[in-house]
């Protein structure tokens, strides 16, 4: 059976996973520009033009893959996915945003947690991390309940709006031991 082609949240009506398509780029902007989403992320430019390349770059990667969470009109309210994704060493890091309106409800979790699952049985992944600024209380929220564990911090990993940034970085080890 061949693999297949995004992966299945549990059951999260009225949410599911499809392609990430270039005419979500307004939608994707819309709610990355609302005040304060982006305060505790990397994210740099999230204009429609931006994002449209960026799902287009998605679309021609072998190692970057993302799709995007629609609700029961189709319209995109989060993207998840793996970015960085090395078969070779089995490895991929995770990453997700949801729009605020959207947030509480368990779906970036249940997404993320597909995701997971994807990774292990369609890609074989044996390691898939996370980083996440060390002021992202959220995220970090939905990282520890999908069992990620905390590994250290890594000091000025990342620039964030032109500052060094510091950021946690979480992993999900196939075979380890979990209370999850």
């Amino acid at each position: 059976m061949p693999a297949p082609l995004h992966p299945s949240p549990p059951d999260t009506p009225p949410t599911r996973l499809r392609s990430l398509r270039p005419d979500d780029a307004v939608a994707w902007s819309r709610y990355l520009s609302l005040p304060g989403v982006t305060e505790h992320t990397s994210w740099g430019d999230v204009s429609p033009e931006a994002l449209r390349h960026l799902i287009n770059s998605y679309t021609a990667s072998p190692v970057d893959r993302r799709w995007a969470l629609v609700d029961a009109d189709n319209l995109l309210i989060g993207t998840v996915g793996l970015n960085g994704i090395d078969l070779q060493h089995r490895r991929a890091e995770l990453a997700y945003d949801l729009d605020p309106r959207w947030q509480g409800q368990g779906l970036a979790t249940n997404a993320a947690r597909a995701v997971l699952a994807w990774g292990r049985a369609t890609l074989a992944l044996v390691r898939i991390q996370a980083t996440v600024l060390d002021s992202n209380t959220r995220s970090i929220a939905v990282l520890e309940r999908i069992c990620m564990q905390r590994e250290g911090l890594l000091r000025a990993y990342r620039q964030v709006r032109g500052q060094a940034a510091d950021f946690w970085m979480y992993a999900h080890i196939e075979n380890t031991a979990s209370s999850c």
